[in-house]
């Protein structure tokens, strides 16, 4: 009878045990709703208060894909602690923040492939100080302007060259990272016969080094990135210099601004009003200083921060 009785008991048993773990487990599920419900979002950037189905999706995913080619002080990797670094990156990193984005990842993407991995739909995100062109905004959507910059021609420290007027048609070669501004200011050099070539020297670190190695007589490039070498890394400009006499036209002085996919305008809306606030509030600033760059060169005001170059709206 003993036996009978617990073998009762051992069913019970059995089955309250198997009914708590039951709503144990239902119990975990929703208390990890209800705590991804809880969390509160400013949604202050966003239209009418409602956020976009991007900055959603966002939100949801934790993570925000940024492409970039990888250069210093722009946004890059840092090769010592694997963080993503520069000017864009720690802006686009205060940004996510402020929308409620958890993280934002670098993908590393050559500068000329960029606008096809955005379409692609393989990054997010475009925050690489690409200049706000025409025919890239047939393909882009760009937000407002985050600073401005101009070019800078590197050459030998023996070299006679100090800006276009010392060019010789016969012998001068120019390099340029393909897909810049750069390709076509050094190729209308080519044209109006002042250069002997116009030429693809890859990236920046392979461009330098092209110099270094007297392959090339020139580079011209973004005189940020200039200004950042000689400041912080002064050995890998080691027997180079800027050209004292060279001057930007309408074309190269750039106006920086990130971009998405037109499908994500609404997203990019949110992000420029985060931009404009911690504009006001000197985070953009503090970034430049941090950078070793000067703000007086490349700062805007929130008045300059619009632009009519944008083929869609919403």
């Amino acid at each position: 009878m003993r036996k009978l009785q617990f073998k009762k008991f051992g069913v019970l048993l059995l089955a309250v045990t198997l009914l708590s773990g039951l709503m144990l487990t239902g119990c975990g599920k929703t208390e990890s709703s209800t705590d991804d419900s809880s969390v509160t979002y400013d949604n202050s950037f966003s239209k009418d208060g409602v956020p976009s189905a991007k900055l959603t999706e966002l939100r949801k995913k934790g993570v925000l894909t940024v492409g970039s080619s990888g250069d210093a002080p722009f946004a890059y990797i840092d090769q010592a602690t694997g963080a993503f670094n520069g000017v864009d990156a720690e802006i686009i990193k205060e940004v996510a923040k402020r929308l409620g984005i958890k993280t934002v990842k670098m993908e590393l993407i050559s500068f000329s492939e960029l606008i096809l991995n955005l379409n692609a739909k393989n990054i997010d995100m475009i925050t690489d100080c690409m200049y706000i062109r025409a025919d890239r905004a047939q393909q882009v959507y760009f937000g407002d302007i985050w600073y401005t910059q101009g070019g800078g021609l590197l050459t030998a420290k023996d070299s006679t060259i100090k800006g276009a007027e010392n060019f010789n048609p016969n012998t001068t070669v120019i390099g340029y990272t393909p897909g810049t501004v750069w390709q076509t200011a050094v190729e209308a050099w080519k044209t109006a016969g002042l250069i002997k070539e116009a030429r693809a020297t890859g990236d920046q670190s392979e461009s330098i080094v092209a110099l270094q190695n007297k392959k090339i007589d020139g580079f011209l490039t973004d005189s940020t990135v200039l200004e950042n070498l000689f400041a912080n890394s002064p050995a890998t400009v080691a027997n180079l210099q800027m050209a004292v006499n060279y001057k930007d036209d309408a074309n190269t002085v750039g106006r920086i601004a990130p971009s998405v996919s037109f499908e994500n305008i609404a997203f990019m809306e949110e992000v420029d009003n985060v931009v404009a606030k911690i504009r006001d509030e000197g985070v953009i600033k503090k970034i430049f200083e941090d950078y070793k760059l000067n703000p007086a060169i490349h700062m805007i005001t929130n008045d300059q921060r619009l632009h009519t170059l944008n083929t869609r709206t919403q």
